[in-house]
């Protein structure tokens, strides 16, 4: 008995014995496939987790010929129609307001209506009496200033005279003169239409005279011999008008009287004096 329970153990210690794993022999391996596994685990190992977008690799560039070229260029993009306006427009520039001028330089030219002043027509006889003489002036025109005040010289050729009738007959004196006033002048309105009134002294120098008589229905003229007369007077100018805007310039339209005062040695001081309507043309010169 106990010779069987023996040989029963023995019996499964072999069993048991053979049942176990053998190890598995390993066979040698060539180095180039080493080293591609190797490769191939190392990639494995530092493959990008899940959750993180893997990066693509870029390609190598290739040349690319020409037609590849200009079929693979973009195309320009067409600018939009408003941004082409808004390129092809000029830049606005600020506006700079226009400068008026300073100066001004014109003529005037028309009418007088003179007399003599400083004359007792009652020691000239009974039914003598004084008579205004018609003439003509003419001449330049400078203003210098501003749009409100300004200061206006002139230089113009002008008559002055008187005239002692007697019925139909007469004795009549009649001066041509250089007028020169220097005339400070106000302007009121807008730049179409202005009113202005000026005022200023004025000097005159006497070129000729001339004296005519009409007597029984005869008529003679003489020229005045103006040797011993005092040529030079002085004395004042003033008037009003109105400027409308015309062209470049400015269209006046003026009336003016002048008061002149003798410069004679006797005791008897004449006063010529003179009414003028004139017409006129100033444009300026300058500015912008």
């Amino acid at each position: 008995m106990k010779n069987l329970l023996s040989l029963f153990a023995f019996t499964l210690v072999s069993l048991s014995l053979s049942a176990q794993p053998k190890p598995a022999v390993r066979k040698p391996v060539n180095p180039a496939v080493r080293t591609t596994a190797t490769q191939s685990n190392s990639a494995k190992t530092t493959t990008t987790p899940q959750n993180k977008p893997v990066a693509a690799t870029k390609p190598t560039p290739q040349p690319a010929t020409a037609y590849q070229e200009q079929a693979t260029a973009a195309p320009t993009p067409t600018p939009a129609k408003s941004q082409t306006l808004a390129t092809s427009r000029p830049a606005l520039q600020p506006t700079i307001p226009a400068r008026e001028s300073h100066f001004q330089i014109g003529f005037r030219l028309g009418g007088n209506s003179s007399t003599i002043g400083g004359v007792d027509v009652s020691e000239l006889g009974p039914g003598v009496k004084l008579e205004r003489v018609t003439g003509f002036h003419g001449g330049v025109v400078f203003n210098i200033g501003g749009p409100t005040f300004s200061v206006q010289p002139e230089i113009l050729y002008t008559q002055y005279g008187v005239r002692m009738a007697f019925n139909a007959d007469y004795l009549q004196i009649k001066y041509n003169l250089v007028e020169v006033p220097v005339l400070l002048k106000a302007t009121f309105g807008t730049s179409n239409a202005q009113f202005f009134v000026n005022a200023g002294p004025v000097a005159t120098y006497t070129l000729s005279g001339t004296i005519s008589v009409r007597e029984g229905g005869q008529s003679d003229s003489q020229t005045m011999d103006m040797t011993n007369e005092g040529r030079f007077s002085y004395g004042a100018s003033g008037g009003a008008g109105v400027s409308l805007k015309a062209g470049p310039g400015k269209f006046l339209l003026e009336g003016r009287y002048s008061y002149l005062f003798s410069n004679s040695s006797d005791e008897t001081k004449l006063t010529p004096q003179n009414a003028m309507l004139s017409v006129g043309y100033l444009i300026p010169i300058g500015g912008r």
